[in-house]
């Protein structure tokens, strides 16, 4: 999350506290790490403030940060073999779209999720690239591309979403660079990219962060989902690929925010 650095001369600890409850409201989860680099204080001080509204009840202390979410709703949108047999045509459709924005010899980042596998699988045989992922299914289906260079992210596995999260897979993150990241999604609103889970929001974070071009995979009902942690806002989002069931709306909001659409067809007849 891009922010400006606030200087604790000019904001009380009671202005601090409050700021952290409205950040952790709109995002659903922040680190300890990003509060202190928002405020410019140190890590002790921003734990000192977790502390105290935590023990007011306002917040709840998470590993490595501080929530606003129940813990069930931190446990992720569903199985990831669930989610991949779900809207298969569609996705498929999006892939298809979406390996146009894998160049040869660069670096690509592909994030966990069902849209992001099949980019993986339909890419040429023959391709040269750098490709960097925390997502199992995707360093399995890369495994047999001879000019394909895999950087995976190691963690913590989470079994549900077969992706790899935690303190391990952002450090390894910290001195990558990547030409595009392929981003994917639980939800897609005004307010930015949301997904359901506070290690995927984290990750997703860092990848944004080491990318110079963000891609968004997002079919059309990602739009008129919820999901409960935001991972970026739309402002950082270069350009989205999704399909025609996206509404007029739903294409003014994005047109709002300076991102570029690619709309594919899909076989789907839209409510």
């Amino acid at each position: 999350m891009a922010a400006e650095t606030v200087s604790t001369r000019t904001t009380s600890t009671t202005d601090r506290r409050q700021q952290i409850l409205a950040m952790t409201t709109e995002q659903g989860f922040c680190t300890t790490v990003e509060l202190a680099n928002h405020f410019g204080v140190s890590d002790m001080t921003i734990r000192r403030d977790i502390q105290k509204l935590v023990g007011d009840g306002l917040l709840r202390s998470v590993h490595g940060g501080v929530t606003m979410l129940p813990a069930a709703a931190l446990e992720g949108s569903g199985d990831f073999r669930d989610r991949y047999g779900l809207e298969r045509d569609r996705k498929s459709a999006l892939a298809r779209e979406a390996t146009k924005f894998v160049n040869r010899g660069t670096a690509v980042a592909f994030d966990a999720g069902s849209t992001a596998l099949r980019v993986a699988e339909l890419l040429p045989r023959d391709l040269e690239l750098n490709a960097i992922t925390h997502s199992l299914p995707v360093l399995s289906a890369l495994l047999n591309m001879p000019n394909v260079e895999v950087y995976g992210l190691g963690g913590n596995l989470n079994k549900v979403s077969q992706s790899f999260g935690g303190p391990a897979t952002v450090a390894a993150l910290e001195h990558l660079r990547v030409h595009t990241l392929l981003l994917a999604a639980s939800s897609v609103s005004e307010h930015g990219v949301f997904c359901g889970t506070d290690l995927d929001a984290l990750t997703k974070r860092e990848l944004v962060k080491i990318s110079d071009r963000i891609v968004l995979l997002a079919d059309s009902t990602k739009f008129r989902r919820t999901a409960m942690v935001r991972a970026c806002s739309l402002e950082v989002i270069d350009h989205v690929v999704t399909d025609d069931g996206l509404t007029d709306e739903d294409a003014d909001m994005l047109a709002r925010h300076d991102v570029q659409v690619t709309v594919v067809a899909s076989s789907h007849e839209h409510r």
